[in-house]
């Protein structure tokens, strides 16, 4: 069986990561050879796939006909395997709920306007995928979509690619003689929703805040900070290549999304046992329960104090359920596994 993914480019980034867990499964049977098509070249934080990976240009179009699957994983993907007419078998995943992604920063109308591209684009492909039950309701209301969507959950295996650098090390250590750390490792984009945790400080005052990530709310998350006067309990550390390295350091782990798929972040703490403060999000609740995570309401700061501290008095607890959830449904193997039968039986059909 030959596979192609087609991706935006191979930067290190949530969904880019997904398919290299799944192509890095997916290679471990001899039947299967596997290519990476891209758009986008970039210099620094580049994933390494250990594949063929080819630069194609979008305005141009592919020959795919010795594939027997092709995987796209973006809205150009997407959009580049609608028109192209070699395709045998088309697989689409889903790594977000359009509508709520984009209406963050967007108008309605944009909004809209891209949910129906992006869902236009899915008319020809033989299988969408899902990233949890929530998701695959959000596509199924699509009718044209409805009888070809499936749901398969991302899987993470965690994977430290190098140790903290001492002088974060330093720093997060001089955090923690005096508080309680609560610290993510994502991209600070609004969606994410780590003001939350800022304004939780106020109330909190044994607790501190170290956030692992770059992007472009991370001046407005300063600022709040320090509005707030809560400055000198928040370390911005910035991007850093190793991120999950640092999630030892962590006494609780904060997932405070407003819109997800199923966050690698999230299940990157899981793997690592960490105590898990969540936003009560239909997505996050496919993944964990109540006994595995503590949840809190969406900008109810109140609802957040009262759960993170609800969590740090059971944090043994806490940290025991969700690894175990994570093991029986979430690892990468499970994922490329699933995703191995998908292929399988689409080929079968033919």
């Amino acid at each position: 069986m030959k596979v192609a993914f087609l991706l935006p480019s191979l930067r290190n980034l949530g969904p880019i990561i997904v398919v290299k867990d799944i192509v890095d499964g997916l290679l471990k049977n001899k039947n299967i050879t596997v290519t990476v098509f891209y758009f986008d070249d970039i210099k620094e934080d580049v994933l390494s796939f250990g594949v063929n990976c080819i630069k194609i240009d979008f305005f141009k179009k592919q020959d795919f006909s010795d594939f027997d699957i092709i995987h796209s994983h973006g809205l150009r993907p997407d959009i580049y395997t609608f028109f192209n007419k070699t395709c045998k078998l088309t697989v689409s995943t889903q790594h977000n709920i359009v509508f709520e992604e984009y209406i963050i920063n967007n108008s309605y109308m944009k909004s809209k306007l891209i949910e129906g591209i992006w869902t236009f684009s899915l008319l020809n492909k033989s299988k969408i995928v899902a990233i949890g039950e929530t998701a695959r309701k959000y596509y199924e209301k699509f009718y044209f979509c409805r009888t070809r969507v499936i749901n398969i959950p991302n899987g993470r295996t965690l994977v430290s690619k190098g140790g903290v650098p001492e002088e974060d090390l330093r720093l997060i250590q001089n955090f923690k003689k005096n508080y309680i750390c609560i610290g993510t490792c994502t991209r600070v984009i609004k969606l994410k929703g780590h003001k939350q945790i800022i304004q939780s400080l106020v109330e909190l005052k044994e607790f501190c805040f170290v956030l692992i990530g770059d992007g472009d709310y991370l001046k407005e998350l300063q600022k709040l900070a320090n509005q707030l006067n809560v400055q000198d309990r928040c370390l911005f550390l910035g991007y850093r290549k190793n991120a999950t390295a640092y999630l030892e350091l962590f006494d609780i782990f904060s997932q405070t999304s407003y819109s997800e798929s199923i966050s690698i972040a999230l299940l990157e703490a899981a793997s690592a046992k960490k105590a898990i403060i969540c936003s009560d999000i239909p997505v996050n609740r496919d993944v964990f329960s109540n006994e595995e995570v503590a949840f809190f309401a969406l900008d109810n700061i109140e609802s957040l104090v009262y759960s993170i501290r609800r969590l740090v008095s059971n944090k043994k607890v806490y940290e025991s359920k969700v690894f175990q959830k994570y093991q029986q449904e979430y690892t990468s193997e499970k994922m490329s596994e699933r995703y191995y039968k998908l292929y399988m039986s689409l080929i079968n059909e033919v």
